[in-house]
């Protein structure tokens, strides 16, 4: 299994757009092409950062190869409002974290 690190620039004012974008892409990779779905991070210097597990390489470029249905709309939005500062591929060799839902009260609190 591998996690790819994405890295971007946001247009100031357009980071709903971004959230939201990332939001149907994510969900359409893992609905369509077997993605192992993604979580988004914005950095203290305002760069977004995104970790997404993939089973393999091939499965991650066909999935982006095929750019259809919400995919293909979101990234032209994407184009306009953000640069991509990398991605980084990375093999997971050992997993320790836990699920969303394993975590104690002291990660759900405002």
């Amino acid at each position: 299994m591998y996690a790819v690190v994405y890295r971007w620039r946001v247009k100031h004012g357009a980071e709903d757009i971004f959230r939201q974008g990332w939001r149907e892409v994510t969900e359409d990779i893992r609905r369509n092409f077997g993605g192992g779905g993604s979580r988004l991070h914005k950095a203290e210097n305002g760069e977004w950062w995104a970790y997404a597990r993939w089973p393999s390489k091939e499965m991650r470029d066909r999935a982006f190869a095929a750019r259809s249905g919400p995919m293909s709309e979101t990234l032209k939005k994407w184009n306009d409002v953000t640069d991509v500062v990398g991605e980084t591929w990375l093999e997971i060799t050992d997993d320790l974290l836990l699920p969303e839902a394993d975590l104690g009260p002291e990660f759900h609190q405002p």
